[in-house]
């Protein structure tokens, strides 16, 4: 059996690789959206599920963004462009699953229209 502390104070943390998936803790970097240049998309869904605190996902869709404040409870499947900021630098640590070989395309976050 492993046991995993979840907190951190880095971004991303990979505790469990079983070789075709993977889970890890994020902890965006980001305070506001204004900080954020980029929007990742990977080739394959990711799972994310908050565990405590606040985080916001950016989602990049159909040349818009929208914001979607995560809720406790709930699973967000995302497969379109994305990132995420815990507003003003409060307190937020999401559960992420992915498959491991994956692959990330980005997108300057000024392509899409806010």
């Amino acid at each position: 059996m492993k046991v995993v502390e979840l907190k951190q104070k880095e971004r991303w943390r990979v505790f469990f690789n079983e070789g075709l998936w993977q889970a890890g803790l994020y902890r965006p970097e980001h305070e506001n959206i204004k900080e954020i240049e980029v929007l990742e998309r990977h080739n394959a869904p990711e799972l994310f599920y908050l565990i405590r605190g606040n985080i916001v996902l950016v989602i990049g869709e159909n040349g818009k963004i929208r914001e979607v404040g995560m809720e406790a409870g709930k699973a967000y499947i995302v497969e379109e462009w994305h990132n995420a900021y815990r507003p003003e630098g409060t307190e937020g640590l999401a559960l992420v699953i992915e498959r491991t070989n994956i692959r990330t395309e980005f997108k300057p976050i000024s392509e899409f229209q806010r």
